[in-house]
C-alpha cells in the first residue's frame, strides 16, 4: 500500500474523528468568535503537533501487539469489542459547546501556541481511540502500516486534525451550531463504530 494512500485514510478518519465537540476544537472556535484567527491555527497546529506524537506511540505500540502471535490470534475480536465500546461511548456521550470555557491571554500567537501544546499533551484519549481505531483500518486492510508509511499514516492523523481545527477557525460561531447537534456529532459516529464493530465480530464468528 503507498505511502499517499495511508497518508489520505488517516487524514479523512482523523478529520472525521475531530468533529465531536472536546477542549481543543472548542477553544479554537472560541478564538475565532474572539477574531483571533491567527491565535486559533497558532492553536490548532500545537495540538496537531503533540498528536503527531501521540499518534506514533499509538502506532508503535499496535505494531507490537501485532507482532505478538497470542494477539494476534484473537486480533479480530478485540478490534471488534474495541469498536463496539467506542460506538456506545460516542452515544452516551452528550458534551456541548457550553461545557468547556478555557481563558485565553489576550496577546501574541505564542500563547495560544503554548496553550495549544498544553491542552494536547492533556488529552491522552487519543491513544485508547487511535489503537482502536488503527486496530481496524488494518485488520479490514484500509491501511497497511510497515516501516515504508509509518510516518505517512501518521502525519496524515496530525493533517486531519488540523484541516478540521482550521475549518472551525473559518466557521468561528457557527462551529457552535454543528457541535451542538447530538445526532451529528455523537449518535452517527456512535452508530457508525458499533456497526463497525458488530461487522468484524461477525466475520470473526463466521470465520
Amino acid at each position: 500500500m503507498s505511502f499517499v494512500t495511508v497518508l489520505l485514510v488517516a487524514c479523512v478518519v482523523s478529520f472525521l474523528g475531530s468533529i465531536p465537540p472536546g477542549t481543543i476544537n472548542i477553544s479554537v472556535m472560541q478564538l475565532a468568535m474572539l477574531q483571533r484567527r491567527s491565535a486559533a491555527l497558532a492553536f490548532g497546529l500545537a495540538a496537531s503537533l503533540v498528536e503527531f506524537v501521540y499518534a506514533g506511540l499509538t502506532v508503535r505500540f499496535h505494531i507490537f501487539l501485532t507482532e505478538n502471535t497470542n494477539i494476534t490470534d484473537n486480533f479480530q475480536i478485540i478490534t471488534a469489542i474495541a469498536m463496539i465500546i467506542l460506538g456506545i461511548a460516542n452515544m452516551r456521550s452528550h458534551k456541548k459547546t457550553e461545557d468547556v470555557h478555557t481563558p485565553y491571554e489576550k496577546g501574541l500567537r505564542r500563547h495560544a501556541f503554548r496553550k495549544g501544546l498544553l491542552l494536547g499533551v492533556m488529552n491522552p484519549m487519543t491513544v485508547p481511540f487511535w489503537l482502536a481505531v488503527t486496530a481496524y483500518l488494518e485488520t479490514n486492510s484500509w491501511v497497511e502500516l510497515n516501516s515504508d508509511n509509518f510516518y505517512g499514516y501518521i502525519a496524515g492523523i496530525s493533517i486531519g486534525t488540523f484541516l478540521l481545527l482550521a475549518v472551525v477557525t473559518q466557521l468561528g460561531s457557527k462551529f457552535k451550531q454543528v457541535a451542538n447537534n447530538e445526532f451529528v456529532v455523537h449518535k452517527l459516529p456512535g452508530l457508525a463504530f458499533l456497526c463497525m464493530g458488530l461487522w468484524n465480530l461477525y466475520q470473526w464468528w463466521v470465520v
